[in-house]
C-alpha cells in the first residue's frame, strides 16, 4: 500500500509572494523618478564656514550639479536642507544660539521662505552646507538668488550679545 501524496500548494499561493515582491521593487524604482519628473535632478549646493564668536563667514562656494532622482531622494534629501559640522567649537569660550534663515528668489522673481535652522552650543567655527533642489523650488532653468541670514545670540562671561549677517548668493541653473 502506498502512502497518499501530500497535497501541493495551489499555483496562486506560490505566485502571490513573487507578485508582491515585484510590485515593491517596481514602486522603489518608479516613485523617485515620478516625484522628480525625470531621471536626473538639479542640485544647488552652497557651502560656507561661519565663526560664531565674530559671526564672520568665509569660503563661500556655490555649485550646481545633476544627480539621479535616486541619489537625491534616498541620500541628499533624507539628510535635510542644511547640514552643519562643528570644526572648532568649544563651550569654554561661551555659548550661542544660532539661527540660519533661507530666502530664495527664483527666475520668476518669486520669493520663497525656506524656513530656518536653529543651532545651540559652543562658540567657534562651523561648516555649513545648504542643498537646494526641486523640493525647495529650484527646478526651472534661470538665475536664482539665495539670502542666507545668520543671527546669533552669544553669552560670554555672563554678557549677552546679538549679531547678524547676510550671505547673498546668485547662481544659474541651465
Amino acid at each position: 500500500m502506498t502512502a497518499p501524496a501530500s497535497p501541493s500548494k495551489p499555483k496562486s499561493k506560490k505566485i502571490l509572494p513573487l507578485a508582491i515582491i515585484a510590485v515593491i521593487i517596481i514602486a522603489i524604482l518608479l516613485v523617485p523618478v515620478a516625484l522628480a519628473g525625470g531621471f536626473t535632478v538639479p542640485v544647488s549646493k552652497l557651502t560656507f564656514n561661519e565663526t560664531t564668536g565674530s559671526l564672520v563667514y568665509s569660503n563661500v562656494q556655490m555649485s550646481v550639479s545633476a544627480v539621479t532622482a535616486y541619489e537625491y531622494y534616498l541620500s541628499i534629501r533624507s539628510r535635510g536642507t542644511v547640514q552643519t559640522t562643528d570644526t572648532d567649537v568649544s563651550s569654554s569660550r561661551g555659548t550661542g544660539n544660532i539661527t540660519i534663515s533661507l530666502l530664495l528668489t527664483n527666475p520668476s522673481n518669486q520669493t520663497i521662505d525656506l524656513g530656518h535652522t536653529n543651532i545651540s552650543g559652543g562658540i567657534g567655527t562651523r561648516s555649513h552646507t545648504v542643498y537646494l533642489s526641486i523640493d525647495q523650488g529650484v527646478r526651472a532653468p534661470g538665475t536664482y538668488k539665495l539670502d542666507t541670514t545668520i543671527t546669533a545670540t552669544l553669552t560670554v562671561l555672563g554678557i549677552t550679545a546679538n549679531l547678524s549677517t547676510i550671505i547673498h548668493s546668485n547662481w544659474t541653473v541651465l
